[in-house]
């Protein structure tokens, strides 16, 4: 992490800033599936994307990382298009295509320049509906994937984060490696992920999102034609996604996984229970007074005042019915107790004390500017629609989650700080001092 360049921070005096222009629509196919735009009239690129709301907590035991099994596979071509002529035509475009699995929901990414949206959704379509399954690419990506396995267990960093989710969450799915482990993933073959990809990508549980230089009613009517194409039949009972169960409370917990290495990985994790829609910003808020940035708390005590890490921050992670805030640090061995303490003391002082007027203003202000920022891109403003429209009860205009931001009040914040005011989970993963007990 670096110096920034800065601006000026934000005052509640300071006018809103203007949201880019956009044009949101939504259509509701005969099918149930949802196909909703946003329309940046002279963009010059258009993103169209694949959301369903299925992830790595809706999966069987047994079939522990399906779903990021199953992405990979969709990129992998359909029975009338092998993965080597769809990469030559996404790469003959200048375009890109990407997926990703987390643990409520899978999505497909195509990112072209505006011309080639056509070309774009008719891809999209052939790859979510009628993806090949091959049983040499099942092979060939169970490779790929072990390989991701190791280097997500190898890369210290990204273990705490793991390790940290299975303090706080348990034997609950939530705390499951999202990849999968060793054994379901040699287990599963072409028949389970088809069995899987039958039961679980049905037309209700999937919003098509597009943003960029396109006309809505164009991607309403190419998606349309994905219908008659789909040979939707009746869902596998024995597949079909299971109800999902909120974790049950955990006590706090310490966990040391040491090895080798120059730096120790501390990640500290506080649930904060199911956040609903009115309360994100608040605790978007406090997440970003913590350890959001360079003015952050965490980065003031820790870096800037004591030396101790390079990079330390927090984040949050909510789910539908269960969320928690992490704040990690990385530090020599010699360092943990102390950063574990300072970064203790800074989220039990912000609980019981809430933030500063001040910290509240300038949150409000990185919040809504870099969202505003962040909306002249087609792939942030596809992936915006269909994430509120799957997940959080329909779409609103871009200004109004920019209003969100600016509104927080500083009871709402020290409200939503409160929530914090609870034991942490601690992980450490590195060179950890046998001496030492966290």
């Amino acid at each position: 992490m670096t110096g920034v360049v800065g601006r000026s921070p934000a005052s509640d005096d300071a006018p809103a800033p203007p949201a880019p222009a956009g044009d949101v629509s939504m259509t509701t196919l005969a099918s149930g599936r949802r196909v909703v735009t946003d329309r940046m009239p002279g963009a010059a690129s258009a993103t169209v994307v694949a959301l369903v709301g299925v992830g790595g907590r809706d999966e069987p035991s047994p079939l522990a990382g399906v779903s990021h099994f199953l992405e990979h596979l969709l990129c992998k071509g359909s029975p009338g298009r092998p993965a080597a002529e769809v990469a030559e035509s996404i790469d003959a475009r200048g375009g890109d295509l990407d997926a990703l699995t987390d643990r409520e929901r899978t999505a497909v990414q195509v990112r072209v320049p505006a011309g080639d949206a056509a070309f774009a959704l008719d891809l999209l379509g052939d790859l979510v509906l009628h993806p090949a399954l091959r049983p040499t690419e099942v092979e060939v990506e169970r490779k790929v994937i072990l390989e991701e396995l190791a280097q997500a267990e190898e890369d210290p960093e990204d273990r705490a984060h793991t390790l940290s989710a299975a303090a706080l969450y348990g034997e609950h799915p939530l705390g499951r490696e999202v990849i999968g482990d060793r054994a379901t993933l040699a287990s599963m073959g072409p028949e389970e992920i088809g069995a899987f990809h039958a039961a679980r990508y049905r037309p209700r549980s999937m919003v098509v999102a597009a943003a960029g230089a396109i006309e809505h009613d164009a991607v309403v009517d190419m998606v349309d034609r994905w219908e008659s194409e789909a040979g939707d039949g009746p869902a596998p009972e024995a597949l079909l996604v299971p109800t999902r169960e909120a974790p049950v409370p955990r006590s706090p917990s310490t966990c040391v996984l040491r090895r080798p290495g120059e730096q120790v990985h501390l990640v500290l994790g506080w649930p904060v229970g199911p956040v609903d829609r009115a309360e994100r910003a608040a605790l978007s808020v406090v997440a970003h007074i913590l350890g959001g940035g360079p003015a952050s708390r965490l980065f003031r005590s820790v870096r800037d005042e004591r030396g101790l890490a390079y990079a330390v921050d927090s984040s949050l992670a909510l789910h539908v019915d269960a969320g928690a805030l992490t704040a990690y640090a990385g530090c020599a061995p010699r360092s943990v107790a102390e950063v574990r303490d300072l970064v203790a003391g800074e989220v039990a002082r912000l609980a019981a004390d809430g933030p500063t007027d001040r910290e509240v203003t300038v949150a409000r202000g990185y919040l809504s500017g870099s969202y505003t920022l962040a909306l002249e891109d087609s792939a942030t403003r596809a992936w915006r629609v269909a994430v509120e429209e799957l997940e959080r009860g329909g779409v609103r205009p871009a200004s109004e989650r920019i209003a969100s931001y600016r509104e927080v009040t500083v009871d709402q914040a020290r409200a939503a700080a409160a929530r914090l005011a609870v034991t942490p989970s601690v992980v450490a993963v590195g060179p950890v001092p046998r001496r030492l007990h966290l």
